[in-house]
């Protein structure tokens, strides 16, 4: 095995090694030929993603967070549960794609192509939309500009508070801001399940043992219908 092949084996083999230690890892990619697949449960915090071809590949349960995807072909692919939270994603083209469950938070959209974007439940949040090209909002697109005026009940606040001792929630920021805040955007868009229910949901989640892959709002949607038996 030549040089070049053995050293990029390793940093593959730290990767791998730093993600299972729970480490959030930097995904940086450009200017390649190649036609990616997609993919499904992963965090991607800091990416740097430019020039890419992603057309008819397939996203599942994904977060970029604080990221650049710019100058990428989504072409007639289809992206389920994708949340892009301060991203980047200048000249990006989403021509033909289905987006399902997916979240645009404080983005950057200038000349990004939504021509014949199929949406259902999609959710523009705190984002310019001035810039974008061939967006037509209407049903099953959401575009939300002012921050949710909601009070929440003690148990609820209490429940979601609780869950700051477990890493694997905390860490990624869906719930919480910081340990004594929590994160009013994206609880407004769990309350369609009512408070009540939200919070049984929440402490189950506290008591389940396996807590992986809780990137996203979508990942908590599924989790709370599993369990309310929706």
């Amino acid at each position: 095995m030549k040089g070049k092949s053995i050293r990029k084996l390793k940093q593959k083999e730290k990767r791998i090694e730093k993600i299972n230690r729970g480490k959030m890892v930097r995904f940086n990619l450009a200017n390649s030929r190649v036609k990616y697949k997609g993919c499904k449960n992963v965090y991607g915090y800091k990416s740097n993603i430019h020039n890419l071809i992603y057309k008819d590949a397939k996203f599942e349960n994904v977060r970029y967070q604080a990221s650049n995807i710019t100058n990428c072909n989504f072409k007639n692919a289809t992206l389920k549960g994708v949340d892009f939270i301060n991203t980047n994603l200048k000249h990006t083209n989403f021509k033909g794609a289905k987006l399902k469950d997916v979240v645009f938070f404080n983005c950057n959209l200038k000349d990004v192509d939504f021509k014949d974007v199929q949406f259902e439940n999609a959710f523009f949040i705190s984002t310019g939309l001035n810039n974008t090209k061939n967006l037509v909002l209407g049903q099953g697109c959401i575009c939300i500009k002012s921050y949710p005026k909601i009070e929440i009940g003690c148990r609820l606040r209490e429940s979601i508070s609780r869950l700051t001792e477990c890493d694997k929630i905390y860490n990624y920021r869906i719930l919480h801001v910081n340990l004594n805040k929590i994160n009013m955007w994206n609880i407004s868009l769990l309350l369609q399940y009512g408070e009540d229910n939200l919070a049984r949901a929440m402490e189950a989640l506290y008591k389940r043992k396996n807590k992986y892959g809780f990137y996203t709002i979508y990942s908590y949607k599924k989790f709370i219908e599993s369990y309310l038996k929706i």
